[in-house]
């Protein structure tokens, strides 16, 4: 009886028992699209004139300017689609106008060097093989574009439809944050994860590296950090790591923003120099707290450190961390009460003390910078310099009205914490989360800027971050690239079904996007 019973329930829940207990169909629970493109394009004119490409016998034209940059991204997209033929998404015989042989490329203005906030992504794609920039970026994106209209027929060939697509971001910062200190996260994995960000149109890898549990860093300038800091020597990151990453992701269009979160969030600095951080006392004795503020060798250490950052991450922006400070471990030293009373200050003070100095040293060194939220809502009277971005991770609505107000460039987190799991397809509450959904008027909305998906790594590990990560961070990515009166859920789906067998051909370890099927 529990089986039979068993059997009646996933039958009417997958909608294959009709009413009079006959079966609807079979196969896929959602049957996906054929060359739809993720994300959605800004403008896309449809056609139903076909051509087709044969996998093993077509070449990319440079017709303009041209650059090592460019000749990476030819090499690779010749992979991908000449691995396309053996794809999980299939199209029927159709007939074709021609087979192209040359995708001509045409960019317009010189390479530029690194990927960098205000860049240019936009692009424009024809179906009949022209892909046309005015930057080395967009040209990145048309190619992703065009290499997904491409679906295999039964004759080999790759069909793709006669159609022309003008396409731009809607936001410029589309990220993904990586906590590699709570679970060690290999090289490999994060490679694999930034490649996947090139098949979504992301273009901020936002490296959290260090916090209380570990620190996986192999500084040579204090090499004990890690020595000490990291959970096996092993489980670390070398100079050579990071500059492959960074190599990497700037191939694919995608900064690379650096986090070693202070004042708060040390412990692990602390395994080697306990120095830096904070003796408490009183109910707090034996306990450490944040980096101390009142020590002149707490800012000579951090120059020193960042000082080697800044030669690895040639990105213009440093995110400083500052979240979760607790300030109860400051007021109940001795030695820094002293410090308050000696120079006319007060409990108040000690926050600004630290961010005054390490603001101020991280802008000379020639960064920009992020921090979360509460460095600027509890810090209210800290002039922070022109530029600096706000990463609001909680109550966005008051947080973003509050920052913008003040003219601030804000970054929402809010609601697109991936490490927050549900069973089944749940990729539907990341697409529905809207970063201008707050009250503000016009002119406070357009500083916001973009948003970012955070892989806290509580429960994220080297087994499970790519299938935690995809295809859910693409729903956030489709949100933030389509303009938002494009934007529908439901109409996505089938679309989001074609893009995960895409990735999963790809070689991406993603999970099922809406249920039973192929991928």
């Amino acid at each position: 009886m529990r089986i039979f019973l068993n059997l009646v329930v996933f039958f009417v829940f997958c909608g294959k028992l009709n009413a009079d207990g006959g079966y609807l169909s079979f196969g896929p629970e959602f049957k996906s699209t054929i060359g739809e493109i993720w994300p959605k394009p800004y403008q896309q004119v449809e056609s139903n004139k076909y051509y087709a490409v044969n996998s093993s016998n077509f070449q990319f034209i440079a017709v303009n300017e041209n650059c090592a940059l460019l000749q990476s991204a030819f090499t690779r997209y010749a992979n991908i689609i000449a691995a396309a033929a053996k794809g999980y998404n299939r199209a029927p015989a159709t007939a074709i106008l021609g087979i192209i042989q040359q995708i001509c490329v045409n960019l317009t203005q010189p390479c530029e060097d690194l990927p960098h906030l205000d860049m240019d992504e936009s692009y424009y794609v024809r179906g009949d093989g022209v892909v046309r920039a005015n930057s080395v970026w967009g040209i990145l994106r048309g190619l992703e574009t065009f290499s997904q209209l491409l679906v295999p027929m039964p004759n080999g060939l790759l069909l793709t439809r006669s159609t022309e697509i003008y396409d731009q971001p809607r936001f410029k910062y589309r990220g993904l944050m990586l906590d590699s200190a709570r679970h060690f996260v290999s090289k490999a994995k994060i490679l694999q994860l930034i490649e996947g960000m090139a098949y979504n149109k992301l273009n901020v890898f936002h490296w959290h590296m260090t916090d209380d549990s570990a620190f996986p860093y192999s500084s040579s300038v204090f090499p004990e950090l890690s020595a000490k800091g990291a959970y096996r020597p092993e489980l670390t990151y070398s100079k050579a790591d990071v500059k492959e990453v960074v190599k990497f992701a700037r191939a694919r269009g995608i900064r690379v923003v650096p986090e070693f979160d202070t004042p708060a969030h040390t412990a692990s600095w602390a395994a080697s120099h306990p120095e830096l951080l904070t003796k408490c006392e009183g109910e707090f004795q034996g306990q450490l707290g944040p980096l101390n503020p009142t020590k002149e060798s707490t800012f000579n250490f951090l120059h020193k450190f960042f000082s080697e950052i800044k030669f690895l991450f040639p990105d213009k922006f440093l995110h400083l961390g500052v979240d979760e400070v607790d300030s109860a471990c400051w007021e109940s030293n001795a030695d820094i009460q002293a410090y308050l009373m000696a120079h006319g200050l007060d409990n108040g003070d000690l926050p600004y003390l630290y961010l005054e100095r390490f603001s101020a040293n991280i802008s000379a060194m020639g960064w920009k910078q992020m921090v979360w939220q509460e460095a600027m809502i509890e810090n209210s009277y800290m002039d922070w310099p022109v530029g600096t971005i706000a990463q609001i991770w909680f109550d966005y609505k008051n947080a973003a009205a509050t920052l913008t107000k003040k003219r601030q460039d804000v970054v929402r987190s809010d609601g697109w914490y991936l490490y927050v799991l549900d069973t089944g397809a749940d990729w539907e509450k990341f697409y529905n989360v809207e970063p201008t959904n707050f009250n503000g008027n016009k002119s406070q909305k357009s500083h916001v800027i973009g948003g970012e998906a955070c892989l806290w790594s509580e429960w994220i590990n080297e087994h499970n971050v790519l299938p935690t990560t995809f295809p859910r961070v693409s729903a956030l990515a489709e949100r933030l690239w389509s303009p938002l009166e494009q934007l529908d859920a439901e109409k996505a789906r089938l679309r989001l079904e074609e893009h995960n067998c895409r990735m999963i051909g790809r070689g991406i370890e993603a999970r099922p996007a809406n249920g039973f099927g192929m991928c």
